[in-house]
Protein backbone atom coordinates (compact mmCIF):
# COMPACT_ATOMS: atom_id res chain seq x y z
CA UNK A 1 0.00 0.00 0.00
CA UNK A 2 1.38 3.34 -1.22
CA UNK A 3 1.38 6.53 0.96
CA UNK A 4 -1.74 8.07 -0.14
CA UNK A 5 -3.63 4.95 -0.30
CA UNK A 6 -2.51 5.01 3.43
CA UNK A 7 -3.61 8.33 3.57
CA UNK A 8 -6.96 7.04 2.31
CA UNK A 9 -7.68 4.76 4.62
CA UNK A 10 -7.18 6.68 7.44
CA UNK A 11 -9.66 9.44 6.16
CA UNK A 12 -11.90 6.30 5.46
CA UNK A 13 -11.61 5.20 9.15
CA UNK A 14 -12.50 8.35 10.54
CA UNK A 15 -15.61 8.82 8.04
CA UNK A 16 -16.88 5.63 9.39
CA UNK A 17 -16.31 5.91 12.98
CA UNK A 18 -16.99 10.17 12.91
CA UNK A 19 -18.10 10.59 16.92
CA UNK A 20 -15.41 7.88 18.13
CA UNK A 21 -12.73 9.78 15.87
CA UNK A 22 -13.55 13.24 16.79
CA UNK A 23 -13.83 11.84 20.61
CA UNK A 24 -10.09 10.97 20.01
CA UNK A 25 -8.85 13.85 18.13
CA UNK A 26 -10.06 16.19 21.37
CA UNK A 27 -6.76 16.40 23.00
CA UNK A 28 -4.96 17.01 19.85
CA UNK A 29 -7.42 20.13 19.04
CA UNK A 30 -7.17 21.36 22.47
CA UNK A 31 -3.73 20.76 22.55
CA UNK A 32 -2.90 22.43 19.28
CA UNK A 33 -5.87 25.43 19.95
CA UNK A 34 -3.67 25.83 23.24
CA UNK A 35 -0.30 25.90 21.49
CA UNK A 36 -1.41 28.74 19.47
CA UNK A 37 -3.01 30.84 21.93
CA UNK A 38 -0.37 30.81 23.94
CA UNK A 39 2.41 31.74 21.18
CA UNK A 40 0.12 34.02 19.79
CA UNK A 41 -0.29 36.28 23.30
CA UNK A 42 3.43 35.67 23.77
CA UNK A 43 4.05 37.66 20.13
CA UNK A 44 1.77 40.06 21.10
CA UNK A 45 3.18 41.00 24.65
CA UNK A 46 6.55 41.16 22.61
CA UNK A 47 5.22 43.64 20.37
CA UNK A 48 3.61 46.19 22.95
CA UNK A 49 6.94 46.18 24.47
CA UNK A 50 8.92 47.06 21.82
CA UNK A 51 6.19 49.43 20.92
CA UNK A 52 6.42 51.19 24.80
CA UNK A 53 10.60 50.43 24.44
CA UNK A 54 10.25 52.60 21.25
CA UNK A 55 7.89 55.47 23.01
CA UNK A 56 10.23 55.64 25.83
CA UNK A 57 13.52 54.93 24.70
CA UNK A 58 15.76 51.83 25.91
CA UNK A 59 18.21 54.27 27.85
CA UNK A 60 15.75 56.70 29.64
CA UNK A 61 15.59 56.82 33.21
CA UNK A 62 13.05 58.73 35.41
CA UNK A 63 13.21 60.05 38.59
CA UNK A 64 9.89 61.82 39.86
CA UNK A 65 9.28 63.36 43.15
CA UNK A 66 7.32 61.09 45.14
CA UNK A 67 3.86 62.35 46.81
CA UNK A 68 4.34 62.37 50.47
CA UNK A 69 1.97 63.76 53.20
CA UNK A 70 1.10 63.98 56.88
CA UNK A 71 3.82 62.81 59.27
CA UNK A 72 5.79 61.06 56.63
CA UNK A 73 6.39 64.46 54.67
CA UNK A 74 7.25 66.36 57.78
CA UNK A 75 9.97 64.31 58.28
CA UNK A 76 10.99 64.33 55.19
CA UNK A 77 11.42 67.95 55.10
CA UNK A 78 13.40 68.16 58.22
CA UNK A 79 16.49 66.55 56.51
CA UNK A 80 15.26 67.59 52.85
CA UNK A 81 13.30 70.65 52.45
CA UNK A 82 13.23 71.31 48.83
CA UNK A 83 12.42 67.27 47.57
CA UNK A 84 13.92 67.17 43.89
CA UNK A 85 15.96 70.28 42.88
CA UNK A 86 17.17 71.72 40.22
CA UNK A 87 20.47 71.04 42.54
CA UNK A 88 19.84 67.35 41.77
CA UNK A 89 20.17 68.09 37.95
CA UNK A 90 23.39 70.31 38.38
CA UNK A 91 24.80 67.45 40.49
CA UNK A 92 23.74 64.76 38.12
CA UNK A 93 25.06 66.50 35.38
CA UNK A 94 28.70 67.02 36.58
CA UNK A 95 28.70 63.37 37.82
CA UNK A 96 27.60 61.92 34.52
CA UNK A 97 29.71 63.55 32.09
CA UNK A 98 29.05 60.40 29.61
CA UNK A 99 25.04 61.13 29.86
CA UNK A 100 23.78 62.36 26.95
CA UNK A 101 20.81 64.01 28.20
CA UNK A 102 19.84 65.16 31.74
CA UNK A 103 16.63 66.80 31.14
CA UNK A 104 14.65 68.88 34.49
CA UNK A 105 10.78 68.69 34.29
CA UNK A 106 8.72 71.08 36.30
CA UNK A 107 4.74 70.88 36.34
CA UNK A 108 3.37 74.39 37.04
CA UNK A 109 0.75 75.58 38.26
CA UNK A 110 -0.90 77.95 35.29
CA UNK A 111 -4.34 78.52 33.83
CA UNK A 112 -4.46 78.72 30.36
CA UNK A 113 -7.08 81.17 29.02
CA UNK A 114 -8.80 80.71 26.23
CA UNK A 115 -11.86 82.44 24.41
CA UNK A 116 -14.55 80.26 24.66
CA UNK A 117 -14.72 77.13 25.84
CA UNK A 118 -12.55 76.71 28.50
CA UNK A 119 -9.15 73.76 27.48
CA UNK A 120 -7.50 71.68 29.98
CA UNK A 121 -3.82 71.79 29.43
CA UNK A 122 -0.66 70.43 31.19
CA UNK A 123 2.00 73.27 31.83
CA UNK A 124 5.76 71.64 31.72
CA UNK A 125 9.00 73.84 32.43
CA UNK A 126 11.85 71.59 30.87
CA UNK A 127 14.78 72.31 28.50
CA UNK A 128 15.78 71.63 24.59
CA UNK A 129 16.45 68.03 25.09
CA UNK A 130 13.40 66.67 26.58
CA UNK A 131 11.94 65.99 22.70
CA UNK A 132 14.75 63.94 22.16
CA UNK A 133 14.90 61.88 25.47
CA UNK A 134 10.83 61.60 25.04
CA UNK A 135 10.93 60.72 21.22
CA UNK A 136 8.71 63.54 20.22
CA UNK A 137 8.23 64.81 16.96
CA UNK A 138 7.97 68.17 15.33
CA UNK A 139 4.62 68.80 13.41
CA UNK A 140 5.67 72.95 13.36
CA UNK A 141 8.06 75.16 13.72
CA UNK A 142 10.32 74.20 16.69
CA UNK A 143 10.83 72.91 20.01
CA UNK A 144 12.46 74.86 23.40
CA UNK A 145 16.19 75.89 23.11
CA UNK A 146 19.09 76.40 25.90
CA UNK A 147 19.03 80.23 24.33
CA UNK A 148 15.14 80.42 25.55
CA UNK A 149 16.06 78.86 28.90
CA UNK A 150 18.65 81.20 29.67
CA UNK A 151 17.17 84.43 28.25
CA UNK A 152 13.93 83.30 29.96
CA UNK A 153 11.62 84.28 26.70
CA UNK A 154 8.39 83.74 26.81
CA UNK A 155 7.65 81.20 24.32
CA UNK A 156 6.05 77.79 24.39
CA UNK A 157 5.70 74.38 22.40
CA UNK A 158 1.98 72.61 22.25
CA UNK A 159 1.15 69.71 22.56
CA UNK A 160 -1.00 68.42 19.48
CA UNK A 161 -4.47 67.95 20.91
CA UNK A 162 -4.17 71.58 22.57
CA UNK A 163 -3.06 72.84 18.81
CA UNK A 164 -6.17 71.53 17.74
CA UNK A 165 -8.09 72.60 20.76
CA UNK A 166 -7.02 76.30 19.99
CA UNK A 167 -6.11 77.01 16.63
CA UNK A 168 -7.73 74.30 14.59
CA UNK A 169 -5.99 73.19 11.46
CA UNK A 170 -3.90 76.55 10.92
CA UNK A 171 -0.21 76.94 11.68
CA UNK A 172 -0.25 78.01 15.45
CA UNK A 173 3.80 79.25 15.12
CA UNK A 174 3.65 83.12 15.70
CA UNK A 175 0.53 83.45 17.22
CA UNK A 176 0.34 83.50 21.02
CA UNK A 177 -1.45 82.11 24.44
CA UNK A 178 -1.94 83.20 27.63
CA UNK A 179 -0.71 81.28 30.86
CA UNK A 180 -2.14 82.78 33.92
CA UNK A 181 -2.14 86.21 32.37
CA UNK A 182 1.50 85.81 30.65
CA UNK A 183 1.38 86.37 27.01
CA UNK A 184 3.47 83.52 25.11
CA UNK A 185 4.42 83.35 21.79
CA UNK A 186 3.98 79.67 20.15
CA UNK A 187 7.47 78.51 18.43
CA UNK A 188 6.36 74.83 17.61
CA UNK A 189 3.67 71.82 18.32
CA UNK A 190 4.32 68.57 18.75
CA UNK A 191 2.91 65.61 16.25
CA UNK A 192 0.14 63.63 17.88
CA UNK A 193 1.81 60.81 19.82
CA UNK A 194 -0.29 57.24 19.36
CA UNK A 195 -0.14 55.75 22.91
CA UNK A 196 -0.96 51.70 23.62
CA UNK A 197 -4.13 51.23 25.00
CA UNK A 198 -2.48 49.05 27.67
CA UNK A 199 0.89 49.76 28.92
CA UNK A 200 3.54 48.23 31.39
CA UNK A 201 4.99 51.23 31.79
CA UNK A 202 3.09 54.68 32.36
CA UNK A 203 3.55 56.79 29.16
CA UNK A 204 2.66 60.25 29.87
CA UNK A 205 -0.28 62.01 27.36
CA UNK A 206 1.56 64.56 25.74
CA UNK A 207 -1.50 65.64 23.54
CA UNK A 208 -2.54 68.12 25.73
CA UNK A 209 0.81 69.74 27.20
CA UNK A 210 2.48 72.92 26.79
CA UNK A 211 6.00 73.76 26.95
CA UNK A 212 7.71 76.44 28.59
CA UNK A 213 11.47 77.21 29.66
CA UNK A 214 12.45 75.62 32.65
CA UNK A 215 13.76 79.07 34.14
CA UNK A 216 10.53 80.77 33.44
CA UNK A 217 8.59 77.91 35.06
CA UNK A 218 10.70 77.86 37.78
CA UNK A 219 10.68 82.29 38.38
CA UNK A 220 6.95 82.90 37.52
CA UNK A 221 5.29 79.98 38.23
CA UNK A 222 4.44 77.74 41.54
CA UNK A 223 5.12 73.95 40.95
CA UNK A 224 2.23 72.03 40.53
CA UNK A 225 2.27 69.18 43.62
CA UNK A 226 -0.98 66.86 44.52
CA UNK A 227 0.36 66.60 47.93
CA UNK A 228 -0.81 69.47 50.98
CA UNK A 229 1.28 72.32 51.72
CA UNK A 230 4.01 71.42 53.85
CA UNK A 231 3.79 72.74 57.63
CA UNK A 232 6.88 74.49 57.26
CA UNK A 233 6.58 75.81 54.36
CA UNK A 234 6.74 79.73 55.63
CA UNK A 235 10.51 78.65 57.15
CA UNK A 236 10.84 77.45 53.37
CA UNK A 237 10.04 80.44 51.83
CA UNK A 238 12.27 82.93 54.00
CA UNK A 239 15.65 80.49 53.58
CA UNK A 240 15.14 80.84 49.79
CA UNK A 241 14.50 84.30 50.00
CA UNK A 242 17.81 84.44 52.30
CA UNK A 243 19.67 82.39 49.86
CA UNK A 244 21.44 84.01 46.50
CA UNK A 245 19.71 83.57 43.08
CA UNK A 246 22.16 80.89 42.42
CA UNK A 247 21.37 79.28 45.52
CA UNK A 248 17.10 79.81 45.42
CA UNK A 249 17.54 78.47 41.22
CA UNK A 250 19.17 74.94 42.65
CA UNK A 251 17.21 74.45 45.58
CA UNK A 252 13.71 75.37 43.57
CA UNK A 253 11.34 71.94 43.58
CA UNK A 254 11.11 70.06 40.17
CA UNK A 255 8.45 67.33 39.21
CA UNK A 256 10.96 65.10 38.05
CA UNK A 257 14.35 64.59 35.55
CA UNK A 258 14.55 62.57 32.66
CA UNK A 259 18.15 61.12 32.04
CA UNK A 260 19.54 59.66 28.83
CA UNK A 261 22.05 56.95 29.76
CA UNK A 262 23.50 56.64 25.98
CA UNK A 263 22.94 52.83 25.76
CA UNK A 264 20.35 50.22 26.91
CA UNK A 265 23.64 48.26 29.07
CA UNK A 266 24.39 52.01 30.44
CA UNK A 267 20.90 52.38 32.29
CA UNK A 268 20.61 49.92 35.33
CA UNK A 269 24.52 51.37 36.26
CA UNK A 270 23.57 54.97 35.40
CA UNK A 271 20.42 54.80 37.74
CA UNK A 272 22.60 53.28 40.65
CA UNK A 273 25.05 56.38 40.36
CA UNK A 274 22.09 58.52 40.25
CA UNK A 275 20.07 56.87 43.26
CA UNK A 276 23.77 57.30 45.23
CA UNK A 277 23.50 61.14 44.47
CA UNK A 278 20.28 61.70 45.48
CA UNK A 279 20.51 59.47 48.74
CA UNK A 280 23.40 61.71 49.55
CA UNK A 281 22.10 65.04 48.71
CA UNK A 282 18.51 64.12 50.09
CA UNK A 283 20.14 62.67 53.54
CA UNK A 284 18.74 59.28 53.04
CA UNK A 285 15.36 60.82 52.54
CA UNK A 286 13.09 58.30 50.04
CA UNK A 287 11.51 61.53 48.34
CA UNK A 288 11.43 60.58 44.67
CA UNK A 289 11.39 57.44 42.43
CA UNK A 290 13.51 56.31 39.72
CA UNK A 291 11.73 54.24 37.14
CA UNK A 292 13.95 52.33 34.44
CA UNK A 293 11.39 51.58 31.60
CA UNK A 294 13.42 48.73 29.86
CA UNK A 295 14.30 47.05 33.07
CA UNK A 296 10.10 47.11 34.06
CA UNK A 297 8.95 46.00 30.76
CA UNK A 298 11.56 43.07 31.29
CA UNK A 299 9.91 42.22 34.21
CA UNK A 300 6.82 42.11 32.29
CA UNK A 301 8.03 40.07 29.66
CA UNK A 302 9.74 37.86 32.32
CA UNK A 303 6.19 37.32 33.95
CA UNK A 304 4.86 36.66 30.14
CA UNK A 305 7.27 33.64 29.75
CA UNK A 306 6.02 32.27 33.22
CA UNK A 307 2.62 32.17 31.92
CA UNK A 308 3.65 30.70 28.86
CA UNK A 309 5.28 28.01 30.12
CA UNK A 310 1.98 27.27 32.36
CA UNK A 311 0.43 27.55 28.88
CA UNK A 312 2.60 24.99 27.92
CA UNK A 313 2.25 22.84 30.09
CA UNK A 314 -1.57 22.77 29.48
CA UNK A 315 -0.91 22.63 26.09
CA UNK A 316 1.88 19.17 26.67
CA UNK A 317 -0.96 17.77 29.04
CA UNK A 318 -3.65 18.14 26.32
CA UNK A 319 -1.65 16.43 23.70
CA UNK A 320 -0.40 13.67 26.10
CA UNK A 321 -4.13 12.72 26.84
CA UNK A 322 -4.81 13.36 22.78
CA UNK A 323 -1.81 10.88 21.75
CA UNK A 324 -3.05 8.29 24.99
CA UNK A 325 -6.12 8.58 22.53
CA UNK A 326 -5.01 7.99 19.67
CA UNK A 327 -2.77 5.38 20.90
CA UNK A 328 -5.79 3.77 22.30
CA UNK A 329 -7.97 3.41 19.65
CA UNK A 330 -5.20 2.65 17.22
CA UNK A 331 -4.64 -0.77 19.43
CA UNK A 332 -8.38 -1.13 19.12
CA UNK A 333 -8.25 -0.57 15.38
CA UNK A 334 -5.21 -3.29 14.61
CA UNK A 335 -7.78 -6.00 16.94
CA UNK A 336 -10.42 -5.06 14.55
CA UNK A 337 -8.33 -5.41 11.44
CA UNK A 338 -6.58 -8.29 12.19
CA UNK A 339 -7.40 -10.66 9.47
CA UNK A 340 -7.22 -7.70 7.00
CA UNK A 341 -3.73 -7.78 8.48
CA UNK A 342 -3.53 -11.26 8.13
CA UNK A 343 -4.68 -11.22 4.29
CA UNK A 344 -2.44 -8.03 3.00
CA UNK A 345 0.65 -10.27 4.88
CA UNK A 346 -0.04 -13.40 2.96
CA UNK A 347 -0.37 -11.18 -0.54
CA UNK A 348 3.33 -9.48 -0.18
CA UNK A 349 2.44 -7.01 2.11
CA UNK A 350 6.00 -6.85 4.58
CA UNK A 351 6.30 -5.70 7.92
CA UNK A 352 7.88 -2.51 6.93
CA UNK A 353 4.24 -1.69 4.80
CA UNK A 354 1.84 -2.43 7.79
CA UNK A 355 3.93 -0.09 9.85
CA UNK A 356 3.62 2.81 7.25
CA UNK A 357 0.00 2.36 6.58
CA UNK A 358 -0.96 2.34 10.61
CA UNK A 359 1.70 5.48 11.09
CA UNK A 360 0.35 6.76 8.64
CA UNK A 361 -3.55 6.55 9.69
CA UNK A 362 -2.40 7.69 12.97
CA UNK A 363 -0.86 10.82 11.49
CA UNK A 364 -4.28 11.72 9.56
CA UNK A 365 -5.63 11.67 12.93
CA UNK A 366 -3.72 13.48 14.05
CA UNK A 367 -3.19 16.13 11.55
CA UNK A 368 -6.21 16.60 11.03
CA UNK A 369 -7.43 17.09 14.68
CA UNK A 370 -4.62 19.61 14.63
CA UNK A 371 -6.01 21.73 11.62
CA UNK A 372 -9.62 21.74 13.73
CA UNK A 373 -7.36 22.80 16.85
CA UNK A 374 -5.36 25.31 14.46
CA UNK A 375 -8.85 27.02 13.39
CA UNK A 376 -10.11 27.12 17.14
CA UNK A 377 -6.59 28.70 18.37
CA UNK A 378 -7.03 31.48 15.94
CA UNK A 379 -10.46 32.00 16.82
CA UNK A 380 -9.54 32.09 20.49
CA UNK A 381 -6.68 34.99 19.97
CA UNK A 382 -9.27 36.81 18.24
CA UNK A 383 -11.46 36.55 21.11
CA UNK A 384 -8.81 37.07 23.79
CA UNK A 385 -7.69 39.87 21.71
CA UNK A 386 -11.54 41.44 21.19
CA UNK A 387 -12.73 40.80 24.72
CA UNK A 388 -9.76 41.05 27.15
CA UNK A 389 -8.22 43.69 25.52
CA UNK A 390 -5.06 41.69 25.27
CA UNK A 391 -2.76 42.17 21.91
CA UNK A 392 -2.59 38.73 19.98
CA UNK A 393 -0.55 38.07 16.87
CA UNK A 394 -1.48 34.81 15.46
CA UNK A 395 1.89 34.06 12.99
CA UNK A 396 3.27 31.32 10.42
CA UNK A 397 5.17 30.16 13.07
CA UNK A 398 2.98 29.33 15.53
CA UNK A 399 0.56 27.23 13.46
CA UNK A 400 4.00 25.59 12.20
CA UNK A 401 4.38 24.66 15.43
CA UNK A 402 1.17 23.74 16.79
CA UNK A 403 0.99 21.33 13.45
CA UNK A 404 4.62 19.88 14.39
CA UNK A 405 4.36 19.29 17.96
CA UNK A 406 0.53 17.28 16.60
CA UNK A 407 2.82 15.49 13.69
CA UNK A 408 5.10 14.38 16.80
CA UNK A 409 2.08 13.07 18.66
CA UNK A 410 0.69 11.04 16.00
CA UNK A 411 4.61 9.40 15.05
CA UNK A 412 5.26 9.07 18.87
CA UNK A 413 1.78 7.58 20.01
CA UNK A 414 1.22 5.72 16.59
CA UNK A 415 4.56 4.17 16.49
CA UNK A 416 3.48 1.17 18.74
CA UNK A 417 0.44 0.35 17.56
CA UNK A 418 1.58 -0.10 13.82
CA UNK A 419 4.65 -2.41 15.02
CA UNK A 420 2.31 -4.39 16.21
CA UNK A 421 0.18 -4.94 13.86
CA UNK A 422 3.44 -5.32 11.86
CA UNK A 423 4.11 -8.28 14.10
CA UNK A 424 0.88 -10.13 13.86
CA UNK A 425 1.53 -13.55 13.20
CA UNK A 426 -0.21 -13.93 9.26
CA UNK A 427 -1.49 -17.66 9.48
CA UNK A 428 -3.26 -16.53 12.91
CA UNK A 429 -4.18 -13.30 11.93
CA UNK A 430 -6.50 -15.41 8.91
CA UNK A 431 -7.89 -17.63 11.33
CA UNK A 432 -9.01 -14.59 13.53
CA UNK A 433 -12.83 -14.33 13.50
Amino acid sequence: MGVWEAVVSGLSEILAHKLRSFLTMLGVIFGVAAVIAMVSIGEGARLEAMAQLKLLGVDVIRVERKSMAGLALEKAQEKSPYGLNYGDVVAIRQVLSYAVDVVPVRQVVAELQTVGTPVQAKVLGTAAGYRNVTRSELAAGRFLTQHDSISMASVCVLGSGVRRRLFGFENPVGRTVKLSGKVFTVVGSLAEKIVPSSTVVEIPDQDFDIYIPIEVAMKDFLIYSEQPVPTNANAVMQLLRAMTARQARDNTPLSGVVVLAGSEAAAPVTAEVINDILRRRHRNVDDYAIEIPSELIRQSQETQRVFNIVMGAIAGISLVVGGIGIMNIMLATVTQRTREIGIRRCVGATRPDIVRQFLLEALVITIFGGVLGVGLGVGGAQLIAQYAGWKTVVSVHAIALSLSVASGVGVIFGLYPAIRAAYVDPIAALRYE
